[in-house]
């Protein structure tokens, strides 16, 4: 007698819930959607109060107080893409900001000179914490107690008296030059045909390789580059013309852009940060991976900090203070980066600035108490992590997926 076995059908999948369903598309979708929506009812909310709030001078006001947070931010993200953290980044920006003063106003020294002096003692500081955090201690260990030294550091950077005006110098000029509107627009309508221009060999080079597209995902994408750029040059023109530290931003974001997702380099960051062990066995460097992202926080840094010193006109011990550090983690988060590594983009920088500036810049015009600000910015940030956590397990519950 033989004995037959039938094979038995798996259990059909229970449907999903639709709360579910939406997890899944808003884990994989744009994440800068939701900080457009929550910047614009943070904008609405300020202008029914005050009219004010968004005109021209106020909003050139706005772009000025981010650069700082956007910069550093910027930097902050890099790291959180591969999954670790830093808390010393504020602090080393006081310490590059007072090493290139000194250099530049009390030495005499050039000022592009004391520029690189400086970005080099950032990425140099930073590769001491990367070369550690590699070798196996917590990040988060590691930049608190840097964090600590940096703090008796800049003491040692600063002259006796603990500051150092730039007033009346080449330094100030960092923060107070203007491009005229006219340049301004030629650099915008440059930028707006390179990227038509590149996307356009983007789309070759899928029609040499059999990939269907349409012409729809050249053209809107430049027009809306377009719109982007000649509105916020039309905007940020109306005073004095484009603030030097907004342009600094922008190329700044764009050179992180191309390096993050059109380079081998963007590649095997998000590979570091979406899993590490995996990418180690794909012969990923991943220790090297750590080490270029905490580089290139040294160097976000170094340019934050002497942006935010040309602005106060000086340095001193409270430089890289203050609540620098958590508006720039926030930042990094709420724009949408993860705090578990491997999502998010280099938008989130500017974005997130943008959500945090907004609400302090609007508590100020409003002549509202400092704690108002305090409570909305760490409730927006524990908002933005809770949704971090909900889309990456996917699910609203513990547990549960």
């Amino acid at each position: 007698m033989s004995l037959t076995t039938t094979p038995t059908s798996a259990p059909p999948e229970s449907p999903r819930s639709p709360v579910a369903r939406f997890i899944d598309v808003a884990a994989r979708g744009h994440r800068s959607i939701p900080v457009l929506v929550v910047l614009a009812i943070i904008w609405i909310v300020f202008y029914s109060q005050s009219p004010a709030y968004l005109s021209f001078r106020n909003i050139t006001n706005l772009t000025l107080q981010i650069a700082t947070t956007a910069i550093l931010a910027l930097g902050v993200v890099f790291v959180l893409l591969v999954g670790e953290i830093d808390l010393s980044s504020a602090v080393l920006s006081g310490v590059c900001a007072a090493l290139a003063a000194g250099l530049a106003v009390n030495s005499g020294l050039p000022l592009g000179l004391a520029i690189v002096v400086a970005i080099l003692a950032g990425m140099a500081i930073t590769l001491i914490e990367a070369l550690v955090i590699t070798f196996g201690v917590p990040s988060l260990i590691v930049t608190l107690g840097g964090m600590v030294i940096l703090q008796g550091l800049i003491l040692v950077v600063l002259p006796p008296e603990f500051t150092v005006s730039v007033a009346g110098t080449p330094f100030a000029k960092i923060a107070s030059t203007a491009i005229p509107a006219g340049t301004s627009y030629l650099l915008a309508a440059v930028a707006t045909l390179a990227f038509a221009a590149y996307r356009l060999y983007q789309f070759r080079e899928r029609l040499s390789t059999g990939t269907r597209t349409s012409p729809i995902a050249v053209l809107i994408p430049a027009v809306v580059a377009g719109v982007v750029l000649f509105g916020g040059v039309f905007i940020l023109t109306r005073q004095r013309g484009l603030p030097m530290p907004v342009l600094i931003v922008a190329v700044m974001l764009l050179i992180a852009w191309y390096f993050t997702t059109q380079t081998r380099y963007g590649i095997h960051l998000y590979a570091v940060g979406g899993d590490r062990e995996a990418a180690q066995r794909a012969g990923v460097p991943v220790r090297r991976m750590v080490l270029y992202s905490f580089l290139i926080l040294g160097a976000c840094a170094a340019v934050a900090g002497m942006i935010d010193a040309s602005r106060q006109l000086g340095v001193s011990v409270t430089s890289g203070g203050g609540p620098l550090m958590l508006n720039a983690i926030a930042a990094a988060v709420v724009g949408g980066t993860s705090l578990f590594g491997g999502r998010g983009s280099i938008w989130s920088a500017i974005l997130g600035a943008l959500v945090i500036g907004s609400i302090s810049n609007g508590v100020q015009l409003l002549g509202l108490t400092t704690e108002v600000q305090y409570f909305a910015t760490g409730a927006v940030l524990i908002i933005a992590v809770a949704v971090d956590v909900v889309l990456t397990r996917g699910s609203l519950w513990p547990g549960r997926r």
